[in-house]
């Protein structure tokens, strides 16, 4: 089995040392949400593909290039069941440009290919879930269009600051309200401030990844998120089949 990520910055899915359209081993510097996803994914597997080198990440610019080239195919342009809003195409889009790229995969053809594609849920208090909802059915959709089953949406709501403040800030208590704050960073007390006042000092990946491998920030543990509970069930679903 192997991991393929892609994210929108450092401190979530992580970053790549070179511009290539996958990175691998030393070219990619793994996130807190790509060590979310490999512990999860240890629960079941009994194996670090992070520290085993079982995984690759697409950097945000290489995706968005791919996507952009397959959204000008002519196949976008028929209107069917799966085609996406115009306020979830990006998300759609983003999930078909991934799915490719997994197929490409030389170990695809051997094994399987888990590909999760993180983006925030972003949104302001009075969005609602049914935006959360579409934007996660999009990806589910692009994933689909393709041909890949093991394509895993992360979306956190309304941004992954949520899910970490959730245990360092309210360790692991009444965190379901967070789901409810604005994920605009120019709003009062905005949640990437929340979670750096909790923490003490910057949330940089370095020290979001050290609190997640020693378990000061505990995935298990985070239990009444739904969006992060979406996740985790999406996760299982294809690690099970």
């Amino acid at each position: 089995m192997y991991l393929l990520f892609s994210g929108e910055g450092p401190t979530d899915m992580g970053q790549s040392t070179v511009a290539n359209e996958v990175c691998e081993g030393d070219q990619f510097q793994p996130g807190p949400m790509a060590w979310f996803v490999d512990q999860w994914v240890d629960r079941k597997a009994y194996l670090s593909h992070i520290e085993h080198d079982l995984c690759g990440f697409i950097p945000k610019p290489q995706l968005v290039t791919r996507a952009k080239a397959s959204a000008s195919g002519k196949s976008m342009g028929l209107r069917g069941k799966k085609h996406p809003e115009h306020e979830t195409r990006y998300y759609y889009n983003n999930a078909r440009a991934m799915a490719q790229i997994a197929k490409e995969r030389p170990e695809f053809s051997n094994d399987k290919v888990i590909a999760v594609l993180f983006r925030d849920g972003d949104g302001t208090q009075s969005s609602g879930r049914g935006e959360w909802s579409a934007k996660y059915q999009s990806m589910m959709d692009g994933f689909s269009r393709e041909g890949v089953d093991t394509g895993v949406p992360m979306i956190p709501r309304p941004k992954s600051e949520a899910w970490l403040l959730c245990a360092v800030g309210n360790n692991y208590q009444h965190c379901r309200r967070l789901e409810d704050e604005s994920g605009n960073d120019r709003s009062q007390n905005p949640l990437k401030e929340q979670l750096e006042q909790a923490l003490g000092e910057d949330a940089t990946r370095e020290l979001l990844v050290e609190r997640i491998r020693s378990r000061g920030i505990d995935i298990e543990r985070i239990i009444d998120m739904p969006s992060l509970n979406k996740f985790k069930e999406r996760l299982d679903e294809v690690l099970d089949a």
